[in-house]
């Protein structure tokens, strides 16, 4: 091993070479084998996959609407399959893969239970009919559409609260609940952890509140509720929830409203320092007798 090493260090400059310019041109040569890792995880053939296996789903949803059983429990198993052999992964992340994976468990455990609980088996499907729509939609997925009926959640939250309706409070957040769980996979499926995270943060939080019946409380944290609601669903924070498009008036129109109100300020001002100057200048050259 020793009398190899002079051959050796005959490559060691060569390659000092190598890592100097990989680094100077901020792509190191080990970073390689990442790149190749990065463009594998997306694949060409997911956006295909997904748009098949939406249309499975919905066909899926359909028997459920229709009450066949016998229909559900095969489209069950053909979906399942086509997740299995299917890849996503590109569309969204290891948290969507994962909640999509148990959205379609608990789709097999809502059918075999399907005619003690027909309520449950329909909000399922609902579930994952939503969460492989979001798969193929990003700008108009169907669980979009949800935003004023959860914003209405929230303001009756707000309104039994200042009333001191704890038994209104109550109803309103057990609604809001349920819709939030009908999208809560498209939400891990589209959103940022981080994001969906907040949301239920928030949502364990105001749920201890409405069981003590803190009705203060929940009127304080309302506002924030409706911030985070608005950020899932891409709305601005100064953009009006549910007002008709009739109603909004147009930016400019208080813009020219406050820019008039800040020059008349300011030629005010400026009349008054020039008066104030010119009844100086008379004190110190009074007119001549």
């Amino acid at each position: 091993m020793l009398r190899n090493m002079p051959k050796l260090s005959r490559y060691v400059p060569a390659v000092l070479i190598l890592l100097i310019l990989a680094i100077g041109t901020g792509n190191p040569i080990w970073a390689g084998s990442a790149a190749v890792k990065d463009a594998d995880e997306s694949s060409p053939a997911a956006p295909i996959q997904a748009k098949a296996f939406n249309k499975e789903v919905e066909l899926l949803y359909r028997y459920v609407e229709e009450g066949n059983i016998q229909a559900v429990l095969e489209q069950v198993r053909k979906v399942s399959g086509m997740f299995e052999a299917s890849s996503f992964q590109g569309l969204t992340g290891v948290e969507g893969i994962h909640v999509l994976a148990e959205s379609i468990i608990e789709m097999k455990e809502a059918t075999a239970h399907a005619s003690q609980d027909p309520q449950h088996w329909m909000l399922t499907a609902g579930k994952l009919r939503l969460a492989a729509d979001s798969l193929t939609h990003t700008k108009d997925a169907l669980w979009l559409q949800y935003f004023k009926v959860v914003r209405e959640d929230l303001d009756r939250m707000r309104e039994h609260a200042g009333k001191q309706d704890k038994q209104g409070m109550s109803s309103a957040f057990e609604s809001l609940q349920g819709h939030y769980e009908l999208i809560r996979p498209s939400l891990i499926i589209q959103r940022k952890p981080d994001e969906v995270n907040m949301v239920e943060s928030w949502l364990s939080y105001a749920g201890g509140l409405v069981s003590s019946g803190d009705t203060e409380g929940v009127q304080r944290i309302v506002p924030q509720g409706e911030e985070l609601v608005n950020t899932l669903f891409g709305k601005k924070r100064d953009e009006p929830a549910l007002a008709p498009l009739g109603q909004v008036k147009e930016p400019w129109t208080w813009q020219v409203i406050i820019g008039a109100i800040i020059l008349a300020a300011l030629i005010f001002a400026g009349y008054r320092k020039y008066r104030g100057q010119l009844n100086s200048s008379k004190s110190l050259f009074p007119p001549k007798a």
